[in-house]
């Protein structure tokens, strides 16, 4: 019985407070003078361009990022580039020690040599004998020995060719060049380290620089679900940079994510959107905001979204028929604020199109909140004070 009694007092409470707000508009719009009047807010009917933004947080990602790595392993004895040099393709990055690796090109070239004379000599030796057999004064088993010998010593060209090519190739990949035009974005060793090859370790070989070509990034974001469908491949997006707030970079999106992620409750798609850097302004890892446009339109008349209101006219007439979205307005006619129904295309919740109902120039009311809010807090605290003894009820029957 006493929470029955409770519900009641808190129901009378809320209707009270309703119907005393609702007494206060009509006191405020019938009236233009008095203690309770209210102050309104004009604002005037323009014509401008019309927007609806997706808007993101992002980072940004360089495009073709490589982890350079040496074939050879050894001691480092150059080392010429530093974090944020631009190099082109084929500049030194790393210089191993090379004594190993010329003593085997050396010792390749000497093998090469001999076999090459080996050869000359094989080669003589079967012109000359191969007359002998010829007018049979050699038997056909020392013909065989010839040829063979012949063939042997070709084979030692060939084989002495490839170990010098081999030999040449270990002493090029003791020198580290650049494959790619591009910024070097992380340095891991010093001059004097040792270290691994990336092909002969099972670790995978120690590496020596990141590099990255940055003329174009992109901007990884997170587009919440209620919007991605509302965004393509192709679309045109702003970018702003936290450390370029002046400036807007312009991109394209490459790449949406077919699955979603969830990030503390909230569903997101990635996005990829690839902007041009010539400049170089945009850094690896930099934060950026990112703004797509869904929607311009220019030249209409708009309204902020706060002069809006709910429709309290009953016949919409012909407004009805055409399935119009009508809400109503309060529009200035000398010095009154009287209400006014007007048409209204698409909203991004800060500005309204009207496609009827008011024209260029109309100014338009919007009551001032603080009044509003001040009124209906001292509404309330009178009821409140006036049933102080709901309180003590509920008090006793909590006990």
């Amino acid at each position: 019985m006493r929470n029955f009694k409770g519900i009641l007092i808190t129901g009378i409470i809320l209707v009270s407070a309703i119907v005393g707000i609702t007494i206060f508009f009509m006191n405020s719009r019938g009236s233009n003078s008095g203690k309770n009047k209210v102050k309104f807010k004009e604002v005037i009917v323009e014509r401008g361009t019309f927007q609806i933004i997706v808007m993101a947080n992002g980072v940004v990602k360089s495009i073709d990022r490589i982890e350079i790595k040496s074939k050879a392993s050894g001691e480092i004895v150059e080392l010429p580039v530093e974090e944020g040099d631009f190099i082109m393709q084929g500049d030194l990055i790393a210089r191993l020690d090379q004594k190993d690796e010329r003593a085997e090109v050396a010792q390749a070239q000497a093998d090469l040599d001999i076999a090459k004379a080996e050869l000359k000599q094989a080669q003589r030796t079967f012109d000359r004998r191969i007359q002998l057999f010829q007018s049979n004064l050699i038997s056909e088993e020392e013909q065989d020995q010839i040829e063979l010998g012949l063939a042997v010593a070709r084979g030692k060209l060939v084989q002495a060719t490839t170990s010098l090519d081999r030999a040449k190739e270990r002493l090029s990949e003791s020198v580290v060049r650049a494959p790619i035009n591009g910024i070097i974005l992380q340095k891991y060793v010093e001059k004097g380290q040792i270290i691994a090859s990336g092909v002969s370790n099972v670790s995978g070989g120690t590496p020596i620089v990141d590099i990255a070509d940055m003329s174009s990034v992109y901007i990884e974001t997170g587009i919440d679900e209620i919007d991605i469908g509302k965004i393509q491949i192709g679309q045109f997006a702003t970018v702003i940079a936290e450390a370029y707030p002046e400036i807007e970079f312009s991109g394209k999106i490459l790449r949406i994510a077919p699955e979603a992620k969830i990030e503390q409750n909230v569903t997101l798609f990635d996005v990829i959107v690839e902007v041009k850097n010539n400049d170089g302004k945009l850094k690896s890892g930099m934060n950026a905001s990112v703004e797509i446009e869904i929607v311009k339109k220019e030249n209409v008349l708009l309204v902020p979204a706060i002069t809006i209101q709910i429709l309290d006219v009953k016949d919409l007439g012909d407004y009805q028929k055409r399935g119009a979205n009508v809400r109503t307005v309060l529009l200035k006619q000398e010095d009154k604020f009287i209400p006014q129904m007007v048409e209204i295309g698409l909203s991004n919740f800060k500005q309204v199109i009207i496609l009827a109902g008011v024209e260029e120039g109309s100014i338009l009311g919007v009551p001032m909140v603080s009044r509003l809010k001040d009124e209906t807090d001292r509404l309330v605290e009178r009821i409140r004070r006036s049933r102080s003894f709901g309180s003590k009820k509920r008090s006793s029957s909590s006990k």
